[in-house]
């Protein structure tokens, strides 16, 4: 089957234009999101360069490969500014390079009419900005676990197609008459473009709207002034892990711990409330010092937080009293504090968090009723299955 070059190239027209439209309302429908409009700019500039192409057929020269190329070389540029702020990073001045090398080559005759080097330099410049948006995706993959793999694999075989055309494409024009009149290569080359501007439009929405659900998750997980994990995070967690150690021969040992600030609301009655929430930052911080790496802390509301520990009670009071006492020497901003600590440890089977926390609930009355700022635990004895059941 034969391609029609013309044929083609009207379809990438369409194709560009089609999708600028949709970019242009992704764009806004996200609260004008930079990385959709660098995107889309990249796609305005393409459907530009393939347009001047055209003018080939009219005789013009100058236009479709001047022009036309250092337009299409800022269109790399521009999806090299969108992946670099996807990764939050600066932008620079390199995006804007392979332009500025193309628009100096064709100052120069033997460049500007010798098309084999011309084909050899744009080949080269998409495969270095191509390399660059894999390296920079790569950077990011942390946070991209649905698309970034799709993602990677349509920029590799961009990047490959332009490796293969240095030794495919021989540069002669063709004598067939179209809108472009390049070599018998320029066929694939339409081809190819068409293929990936379709996927990494879509891909790149894709990413986005990946990167949007991650945050919204993250922010319905976690504590918007101490950015610890809240309630909904950590009895999920409790679950998760609960329903992992459930298929284990063994029983999961594990302790729930509740800590109470004492007289917190005094502080915010004394010194205000900027200052009562840097204590609590100061606390979360003490926490996540010392807990150790396989716990888990979360803020319950207020002054209240709770964590779950792998272990013994004996290793929960420890954790505890290091808090406690790390707590009782902190003094941010000159302001002095202590926390209430009770903790409840269950070794039975099934021992489901919520009723192990009301029972840390009770061991930290006793130590709020015993003088505040003091440690009080509550161990619950290893049942048999057989008994918990009845």
């Amino acid at each position: 089957m034969t391609l029609d070059i013309y044929t083609l190239f009207v379809c990438e027209l369409y194709v560009l234009g089609f999708l600028s439209i949709i970019l242009v309302f992704g764009w806004i429908g996200a609260q004008y999101d930079r990385v959709l409009g660098f995107t889309t700019l990249a796609l305005v500039l393409t459907l530009s360069s393939v347009f001047l192409s055209s003018l080939r057929s009219a005789g013009l020269h100058f236009l479709p490969v001047a022009a036309g190329n250092v337009i299409v070389l800022l269109a790399y540029g521009c999806l090299l500014n969108a992946f670099r702020t996807f990764c939050k990073q600066p932008l620079g001045l390199s995006w804007s390079g392979g332009a500025l090398l193309w628009a100096i080559l064709c100052t120069f005759p033997t460049f500007y009419d010798n098309p084999p080097r011309r084909v050899l330099v744009m080949c080269l410049l998409c495969i270095l900005f191509t390399g660059a948006l894999i390296r920079l995706l790569w950077r990011a993959r942390a946070s991209l676990t649905v698309t970034f793999w799709p993602a990677q694999t349509l920029l590799w075989i961009h990047l490959l197609f332009h490796v293969a055309r240095i030794f495919l494409d021989d540069a002669v024009a063709t004598p067939v008459h179209g809108a472009i009149g390049g070599s018998a290569f320029s066929v694939y080359v339409i081809l190819e473009s068409i293929l990936f501007v379709i996927g990494l439009t879509f891909t790149i929405l894709a990413m986005v709207n990946e990167r949007t659900q991650i945050a919204h998750k993250r922010a319905s997980l976690h504590d918007p002034l101490t950015s610890v994990w809240n309630r909904r995070a950590l009895f999920e967690q409790a679950e998760r892990l609960l329903i992992r150690h459930g298929r284990l021969p063994q029983p999961f040992i594990y302790t729930a711990v509740l800590f109470d600030l004492d007289h917190f609301k005094s502080i915010n009655d004394r010194y205000g409330h900027l200052q009562g929430d840097r204590v609590l930052v100061d606390f979360c911080q003490i926490v996540q010092t010392l807990l150790p790496h396989e716990g888990h802390f979360a803020r319950l509301g207020g002054e209240e937080f709770a964590a779950l520990l792998p272990g013994d009670s004996q290793r929960a009071r420890q954790v505890c009293e290091r808090i406690r006492h790390a707590t009782q020497l902190s003094q941010p901003d000159d302001v002095s504090y202590t926390v209430s600590i009770g903790f409840a440890t269950a070794s039975q089977a099934r021992q489901a968090f919520p009723a192990l926390l009301a029972q840390a609930d009770e061991a930290l009355y006793r130590a709020k009723a015993s003088g505040r700022n003091r440690v009080e635990g509550d161990d619950v004895r290893l049942q048999p299955i057989s008994a918990a059941a009845f």
